[in-house]
């Protein structure tokens, strides 16, 4: 490596290690897997599903739009946004860190065979460094809902939000089962709050 750069001269050696500095400072910057799933995901998925719930029709099975006011469809419309940027961020890292030390993981307290089965920081990290190629199918189909719901909240679309809505759940669970150990959240600690960065 040293030789390499001294052989492109001191101009390009200046630049690589500006580089390589750029990399270490992107990489130290970039939210972890549990920091996404609990200031992001869970944050802004139960939007959607506490609009939706308002706005169900009679039956269960649609949503009424004179249900949703004007601040729930830009509340819909940024909630769709934000799972998309941060999934889609997720998927395009060449490796995601679980949790930096001093990060509490929701359910580590019942890894081991606790009666949720939830996986350690360790664990997690270790199954999507296995299996990182679903672990980026599973981010870029929370992007696309993502991107879907952001989309319908703009044209006011009800269907559209109903169906986003009502497949989240599952898109949800198709990560959790192989990277967190259970479709199941386990329950929240008593006295847990979580602090909400950027707030």
């Amino acid at each position: 490596m040293l030789k390499k750069l001294g052989g492109l001269g001191p101009a390009a050696g200046v630049l690589a290690v500006v580089a390589l500095a750029a990399g270490i400072a992107s990489s130290a910057t970039m939210p972890t897997v549990n920091d996404s799933m609990t200031h992001v995901m869970s944050v802004h998925a139960q939007t959607i599903w506490d609009i939706s719930s308002a706005a169900f029709n009679k039956k269960g099975d649609g949503l009424v739009a004179k249900k949703i006011s004007p601040g729930d469809w830009k509340r819909l419309g940024e909630a769709g946004r934000q799972l998309k940027e941060r999934a889609t961020l997720l998927a395009k890292a060449d490796r995601m860190i679980v949790s930096v030390r001093g990060e509490h993981i929701l359910g580590e307290e019942s890894a081991n065979g606790g009666p949720h089965d939830a996986a350690s920081a360790k664990q997690i990290q270790a199954m999507i460094d296995r299996d990182h190629k679903q672990f980026v199918r599973r981010a870029m189909t929370l992007a696309e809902a993502g991107a879907a719901m952001e989309k319908a909240a703009k044209a006011r679309d009800v269907r559209g939000v109903y169906k986003v809505s009502s497949n989240l759940d599952e898109v949800c669970d198709g990560c959790h089962e192989p990277f967190w150990g259970t479709d199941e959240p386990p329950p929240v600690p008593k006295g847990y709050i979580p602090v909400l960065k950027g707030k």
